[in-house]
């Protein structure tokens, strides 16, 4: 009966009494003190697995631990400051203690250690049984506390109060309580509380009843402040293991359970929102202040999609205010960035810096995404990002490689505007796509030729000839149409490059608008190939090799010399 185990478990208590008496007054008994009360407290503890009946078994296991982190408390004699004994009592017990524990020592482990192994297991075995028994509970508190889940934003659901999650939740209250007693090398005490003390919240507030939303509200605000604890707090070897687990756990259970409606959804990605911009903010290692501002840009950019749908809009709303969040963070990225000049004695703030540019450039590219199935809201996006960027590197002190790489974003963002009018203007010539990337290689080559005399022609002019003339080439190579004036503007850019190249000693508009007249030259010949009789190939064929034949020295050695030029060229 309940009663009898109930009975039991009060009885137990006893032992304890028993324990604190031998520590003040006969301390050379408190080896078999220990062990005789560990035994007593443990076996109530797990007597509802053995005996029938319907008794919980969480807050007997709880109970039991409870009582054996006592008895590990009280487990060493004090040695002054008895109440009711004196120095010399205490000193002849301590001695006595000592003499048994250096006599067992030469043929084996001390009692003392033997009995801090013995309440070790019992302590474990105890709280492993009461957490297991306590721990379906637990998982419909923080998974189903309001019976099955349904969709996202189906409304309030309905509160009914569990009294059967009430022994689970006292227990791991009590268990909480066991772990400031029994468990030490944590500090602060509290920080050994906190697993069983955040897992009896959301349990306790499902057997009482709580309405909604105050137990996701609270499992929510308890993850964040762990999380924030964890983040802000001078550093603790035991404080990142066991606060970050707990938090994220908690975390993600309230979120989860605020999205039954708009509100609630909206109210827990704010709650995040300002609680990672304060670890972001004042997180003590570089680290965490990175991952704190990836998860505001993060709940920045998921509370500005969400609030749409909220208010019943399309998706493709929140294009603009998400590109609104991307400025935002491109700016703060700006002011948080130091200058090229005092980068040195400032790499945290660089490298929080670059993150955040990162950032910013990937949340303007989800609002690009929002807005693909309008093709004018593509190209006002990608235009205010281009102009964005541009006005980014113009930031007094920035080094010259994020320059560049700015410039190319902007460029590539402003091309890309200009692409998608095209398309959805329905133009199809093949310059009016090819030509602007063309001018912009062209122009960021010559400016990189200007600014660093050591490059090459190659890797600074090569992109945008071949953006320019290959593309046309294909079409007329390729094409069924004659295209005469594609033809005669693509021969004409062709001589261009070359006389250009020729004259700045360049070598790659020389190499390349050769290969492209060459190319249109035998295709003219191809084309006029059945226009003529085959006699006139044949005598000009031939006297070019008589030509060829008599000068033949003099050619090899124009040859070389061509060849020279050529190889001399930038």
């Amino acid at each position: 009966p309940w009663w009898q185990a109930r009975a039991a478990l009060a009885a137990a208590a006893l032992a304890l009494v028993a324990l604190l008496a031998t520590r003040r007054h006969r301390v050379e008994l408190i080896g078999y003190a220990v062990s005789g009360a560990a035994v007593a407290v443990s076996v109530p503890g797990l007597a509802p697995l053995v005996v029938a009946g319907n008794e919980p078994l969480a807050p007997y296991a709880a109970l039991a631990a409870l009582g054996v982190a006592l008895v590990a408390r009280w487990d060493l004699p004090a040695v002054g400051g008895q109440p009711d004994g004196s120095a010399e009592q205490a000193t002849a017990g301590a001695s006595a203690v000592g003499d048994r524990e250096s006599g067992s020592s030469a043929v084996g482990a001390s009692p003392l250690t033997g009995r801090s192994g013995l309440l070790a297991v019992a302590g474990v075995v105890l709280v492993a049984v009461a957490v297991l028994a306590a721990l379906p509970a637990l998982l419909t508190a923080l998974t189903a506390p309001y019976g099955s889940r349904g969709p996202v934003w189906s409304g309030v659901p309905t509160v009914v109060a569990d009294p059967t999650a009430l022994p689970a939740a006292l227990a791991l209250v009590v268990l909480a309580v066991a772990a400031v007693l029994a468990v030490r090398g944590v500090r602060p005490p509290l920080l050994r509380a906190l697993p069983f003390g955040a897992a009896a919240l959301p349990v306790l507030l499902v057997a009482v009843g709580a309405p909604w939303p105050v137990l996701p509200a609270a499992v929510l605000l308890a993850g964040v402040a762990a999380l924030v604890l964890a983040a802000l707090a001078a550093p603790r070897p035991a404080l990142a293991p066991i606060a970050v687990p707990v938090g994220v756990v908690l975390t993600a259970a309230g979120v989860m359970g605020l999205l039954a409606t708009r509100a609630g959804t909206l109210a827990a990605e704010s709650a995040l929102l300002v609680a990672v911009v304060v670890v972001a903010v004042g997180a003590r290692t570089v680290e965490v202040r990175v991952a704190g501002c990836l998860a505001a840009v993060g709940a920045a950019s998921a509370l500005t999609v969400t609030a749409p749908l909220a208010g019943g809009m399309p998706l493709r709303a929140a294009a603009y205010p998400l590109l609104a969040v991307a400025a935002l963070v491109l700016a703060v990225a700006a002011v948080i960035s130091p200058p090229e000049a005092a980068r040195g004695s400032s790499s945290a703030r660089a490298r929080v810096g670059r993150v955040l540019d990162g950032a910013a450039q990937a949340v303007a590219l989800v609002a690009v995404l929002l807005a693909v199935e309008v093709a004018r809201h593509i190209a006002t996006i990608c235009v205010l990002w281009g102009v964005a960027v541009a006005l980014r590197l113009l930031r007094r002190g920035e080094p010259v490689a994020r320059r560049w790489t700015f410039a190319a974003i902007a460029c590539g963002s402003e091309l890309l505007a200009a692409w998608v009018l095209l398309a959805a203007g329905g133009v199809t010539v093949l310059e009016a796509y090819t030509l602007p990337a063309a001018a912009l290689a062209l122009g960021a080559g010559l400016l990189a030729l200007r600014t660093r005399p050591d490059l090459t022609s190659w890797p600074a002019l090569g992109p945008g000839l071949v953006a320019a003339l290959l593309p046309s080439l294909l079409s007329v190579l390729a094409g069924p149409d004659p295209q005469p004036w594609r033809r005669l503007l693509l021969g004409a850019a062709a001589l261009g490059a070359v006389l250009a190249g020729a004259t700045r000693r360049w070598q790659a508009p020389v190499l390349l608008g050769g290969g492209v007249l060459a190319a249109l030259a035998l295709h003219e010949l191809a084309r006029g190939w059945d226009l003529l009789p085959r006699w006139i190939y044949l005598g000009v064929g031939g006297l070019a090799l008589i030509g060829l034949a008599a000068s033949y020295e003099r050619r090899r050695r124009d040859l070389a010399r061509l060849r020279d030029v050529v190889a001399r060229l930038g």
